[in-house]
């Protein structure tokens, strides 16, 4: 999977698939044109993308990469969206936003990645003893059960219902061209709005386009990994 860690152990009776939906000629191609843009990404440094409440400054996170994929926008978009709340009031699925250095000390429910205090559990087990402020969730729910075997193609529709009654707001995103039966039930999901953004430059310029275009939206192309994101937002309950 993308953005997993090499040294995951799958959880008892499920093992991880590999990822095959992109070749390594692809992934070469892509990242020696990443590497020639550098320069010009480093010295500009000014994508404000403007996709959900207004611009935002995209998180270039040079040494993590996050300049060349979705990560850059879904972080920019994530750090806002935490902003207004305590650590103790939020419930992260997916161990993303503490590796970035975005947030720390909130609650992680991941099923494979270990760190500190993280919980190694299936998110559509999770059953926690209080409800939580927000909800996040950055490129994690397209995994569940699609990246696992035995394939569940509907596992990632029943845990995005299953988080949204964790807690009262939520912002929750995933790329587009992954898993297409996922998007169709997370446009009409438990959200005030849905919000496509599409990648339009390898300098990690995002532009907002209407949700009837994800169609035409591929996976790793023509830039590396996801050139969409949807991006499901709840204010209230």
């Amino acid at each position: 999977m993308s953005y997993r860690s090499n040294k995951i152990e799958a959880a008892p009776g499920v093992d991880v698939l590999a990822d095959t939906s992109i070749s390594t000629a692809s992934r070469l191609r892509n990242a020696a044109l990443d590497i020639a843009v550098l320069p010009i990404v480093v010295a500009t440094r000014s994508s404000r993308p403007d996709i959900v409440d207004g611009p935002v400054p995209l998180h270039y996170g040079f040494r993590r990469w996050d300049w060349r994929t979705e990560r850059g926008l879904e972080l920019a978009l994530a750090k806002r969206a935490v902003a207004a709340y305590k650590p103790n009031e939020i419930l992260e699925i997916g161990n993303v936003l503490a590796p970035a250095g975005v947030l720390s000390g909130h609650t992680v429910v991941d099923k494979y990645e270990e760190g500190p205090g993280v919980l190694n559990v299936d998110i559509v087990d999770y059953r926690p003893e209080r409800s939580f402020g927000l909800v996040v969730s950055i490129s994690t729910l397209e995994h569940v059960g699609w990246d696992e075997t035995p394939r569940e193609p509907d596992k990632a529709a029943a845990a995005l219902h299953h988080l949204a009654g964790l807690g009262t707001s939520l912002f929750i995103s995933i790329p587009v061209g992954h898993h297409r039966q996922l998007e169709e039930a997370f446009i009409d999901g438990p959200f005030d709005s849905v919000t496509l953004a599409v990648k339009t430059s390898r300098l990690g310029r995002w532009e907002r386009r209407p949700l009837d275009q994800c169609s035409r939206v591929e996976y790793n192309t023509p830039f590396a990994y996801g050139n969409g994101i949807l991006v499901g937002v709840r204010a209230t309950t």
